[in-house]
């Protein structure tokens, strides 16, 4: 699972470097938006990890930081603090 995150990162890399050199289009911006929030839901766990907490990674969990971006890697560490 940790190669497969890892190789969104790379991706995200990849098209953050297309989107500098370039004028974006919609569709690229929306891409940068979901792998954006999926790997930062990754790094974010990694880190929670640490500390002895974790955000549950299942379908739900990506399709829904795929569609708030990192704002929503942000809510859900929230939530799992608070216990809910």
């Amino acid at each position: 699972m940790t190669l497969i995150f890892l190789g969104l990162l790379i991706l995200l890399i990849g098209f953050v470097v297309r989107s500098t050199l370039g004028k974006p289009n919609l569709f690229l911006k929306v891409i940068i938006h979901m792998l954006g929030g999926i790997v930062g839901l990754w790094l974010f766990d990694f880190l929670l990890s640490i500390l002895g907490f974790a955000i549950p990674i299942n379908l739900f969990t990506i399709i829904l930081v795929g569609f708030l971006g990192f704002p929503g890697v942000v809510a859900l560490g929230v939530l799992q603090f608070l216990g809910i």
